[in-house]
């Protein structure tokens, strides 16, 4: 059978919580069973055959009796969890191939353990408080608040998480559902089931790998794709990426967190924008999510700004010789004011209105309606069709904006620079589709050209944090001569840096660009 359920991590601070958000449910809608242990145990070849196929086997004692349970062709994003799933009990505790109901489920395992022996993998021991949860439309849910260890090779580490099962409904009713028992504040999306944790604390001494920033990964887009399925996909990247570095900025200091965060938030809103069209009914558009995305890319981009200045400016031009005269005062108010930043940020992502925003942008993904999806599959368009069209009109937008360039302002600068980004991560998006030669040719010179804007913009954002406090308020006579050689430095390098940035965008104009082959 398929099981599809959304998983939440949650602290061990957050669990009473949960239950105690449970308990205020109507009582003719929940139905709390008592708390019991479950004791799992995950079984594999000495080779990892199972694991290697993306399949898990599992003898869990529950109560009195045994059950053997295989998952299979499972995805996980976004929190939510899609498995086919097949369970039986099993009296004699043992591994019985022989016990799998479905025939084909049953010769696969077979071919893949042959004679090998299985062993024990990992233990789960967790204490699960289960909730039967009827909703008002006839929507069936099944929570379960899970809190205990997993336990594999000598090792040991305790997990908390929320698991909502979708028993009779739409997925719709899951997001319902989590907002009804989730407390206000963090949220965090399980990323790995139990058996692929058991896995990672066996090989590698973790359930939940450290946190670190996460560049965007490529979208493996496929020509054969409905627009429904490329848009999912392409979303579910963002996702990923903004999650992921929400948990970096929040335990690490790595200015990268900072500048991956802001570069999936600004992926997300493109993403949105060139699929808007796509959306089967104006009702079902994005419910704020740019809006939302926009108001937390600023909040990001104050400490992305500081760490720009002081760690790609500041500290690299006073290391050179003769520079460092008056520098430390400048350094010290840089570091202490991008502290204050990170702090008050990380306050910000553990805030209800980020969880609201994830949770927003998980539903919308799972239950928005494309147009593709209500046409039979012989009319659906292909999606290299769509991907030229959308290529050609973002270019014209790029165009639009760059005429005129020998003359332009900061603001036209800036405006040609925003159009630019909009430009790559529509390639980057859509890229897949072509062949892989023709798209490098485009991309690099984009990434060339994008480079020079960069710094341009660097120098800019350079003025605005040191022409205002606590910066422009430092009593301190070789500072304030050290921020104004800082300044002539960077404004001498703008000047070179417009220059090559107007060589750039003749040579990227006069491009080949790869959509054009079958789209004129």
């Amino acid at each position: 059978m398929s099981e599809v359920e959304l998983k939440l991590l949650l602290d061990r601070q957050q669990v009473p919580a949960v239950l105690a958000r449970i308990d205020e449910l109507p009582s003719q809608a929940c139905t709390k069973h008592a708390s019991r242990l479950l004791r799992s145990i995950y079984f594999d070849t000495a080779a990892r055959d199972l694991r290697k196929n993306g399949i898990s086997l599992r003898l869990r004692r529950d109560g009195k009796r045994w059950l053997q349970t295989v998952k299979l062709n499972g995805t996980i994003a976004g929190g939510l969890s899609k498995v086919s799933e097949f369970e039986r009990p099993v009296p004699s505790g043992q591994v019985s191939i022989d016990a799998i109901e479905d025939a084909d489920v049953r010769e696969r395992l077979r071919k893949l353990i042959s004679d090998r022996p299985l062993k024990t993998i990992a233990e789960t021991h967790i204490n699960r408080t289960q909730i039967d949860l009827s909703l008002d439309d006839g929507a069936k849910a099944e929570l379960a608040v899970d809190s205990g260890a997993i336990k594999a090779a000598g090792r040991s580490e305790n997990l908390h998480e929320l698991e909502i099962e979708l028993v009779e409904g739409a997925p719709a009713d899951l997001y319902r559902t989590a907002r009804m028992v989730l407390p206000k504040g963090s949220l965090r999306f399980s990323r790995f089931s139990k058996a692929a944790r058991s896995v990672l604390l066996a090989e590698q001494g973790h359930i939940e790998p450290p946190a670190t920033p996460r560049r965007a990964e490529t979208v493996p887009l496929k020509p054969g794709y409905a627009t429904g399925e490329a848009a999912r996909a392409m979303l579910h990247e963002c996702l990923s990426q903004i999650a992921a570095n929400i948990e970096a900025v929040q335990q690490c200091d790595d200015p990268e967190g900072p500048h991956q965060l802001r570069i999936g938030l600004r992926r997300l809103r493109s993403a949105l924008a060139l699929l808007a069209h796509e959306i089967a009914s104006p009702e079902e558009a994005a419910p704020g999510l740019s809006e939302e995305a926009r108001w937390l890319g600023r909040e990001v981009g104050r400490l992305r700004d500081l760490d720009v200045v002081l760690n790609d400016i500041a500290r690299p031009y006073f290391a050179l010789d003769g520079h460092a005269h008056g520098a430390a005062p400048v350094l010290g108010t840089l570091e202490r004011h991008a502290k204050e930043i990170r702090n008050d940020l990380r306050q910000i992502l553990c805030g209800e209105r980020v969880g609201d925003f994830l949770l927003s942008l998980s539903e919308f993904i799972e239950t928005a309606s494309w147009k593709d999806d209500h046409r039979k599959k012989r009319e659906r368009r292909r999606l290299t069709d769509f991907a030229g069209k959308i290529l050609d009109r973002r270019w014209a937008h790029v165009l639009t904006k760059a005429k005129g360039i020998e003359r332009f302002d900061q603001e036209q600068k800036h405006a040609l620079r925003k159009e630019l980004k909009k430009l790559r991560y529509t390639i980057e998006f859509l890229g897949p589709l072509f062949p892989k030669r023709d798209v490098k040719r485009v991309t690099e010179r984009l990434k060339t050209l994008q480079t020079v804007f960069g710094s341009l913009n660097d120098a800019t954002v350079v003025e605005a944090v040191l022409s205002k406090p606590p910066l422009s308020s430092i009593n301190d006579l070789a500072a304030q001569r050290a921020i104004g050689r800082l300044l002539g430095a960077c404004e001498t390098r703008v000047t070179y840096d417009w220059t090559t940035a107007q060589a750039h965008w003749k040579a990227l104009k006069t491009c080949h660009l790869f959509w054009k082959r079958k789209h004129k």
